[in-house]
């Protein structure tokens, strides 16, 4: 949990863009990463980070705060370039899981993955039809259980 002083917040606020209003992103004009995320203070925190534990509340232990506008955006194309990942209005930002984080952006793999129905032979993936494994580095992996069993009588 980051120190709240009124210093400290007045010395992150001025780095912020709220001439939108309330509802509108508020863009981070400080410091920025490689990967496009804005950064403040000595540890280089994640701005968004910041904001939220400053005005919402602590972020709980295993928890990562995602932005809500870059999901509800269909025309952000993603990436390092995203404007979202500059966002720092509170509204926008929510403490989820890892797991929830990916999930949720049209962006990532997990998102592409988890809509999918059918098998790429177009067997269903049904609670019946579906074999559910760990690969080595962790990642959850659906198998259709009728091209196994094809796969395994050949």
């Amino acid at each position: 949990m980051i120190t709240v002083n009124p210093l400290r917040i007045r010395a992150f606020i001025a780095q912020v863009d709220t001439t939108g209003g309330p509802d509108a992103c508020w863009t981070w004009r400080g410091h920025k990463n490689d990967d496009g995320y804005g950064r403040f203070g000595k540890q280089s925190e994640g701005a968004h980070r910041v904001a939220y534990e400053l005005m919402v509340r602590a972020v709980p232990d295993g928890l990562t705060v995602d932005h809500q506008c870059h999901n509800a955006d269909t025309t952000c194309p993603g990436g390092t370039t995203c404007a979202h990942r500059l966002c720092v209005n509170p509204a926008h930002l929510e403490a989820v899981t890892q797991r929830e984080n990916l999930l949720r952006s049209p962006h990532t793999m997990p998102h592409h993955n988890a809509a999918k129905t059918h098998c790429p032979r177009g067997h269903r993936y049904t609670p019946e039809n579906t074999y559910s494994r760990r690969t080595a580095k962790g990642y959850a992996r659906r198998e259709c259980k009728t091209c196994r069993r094809e796969r395994l009588a050949a």
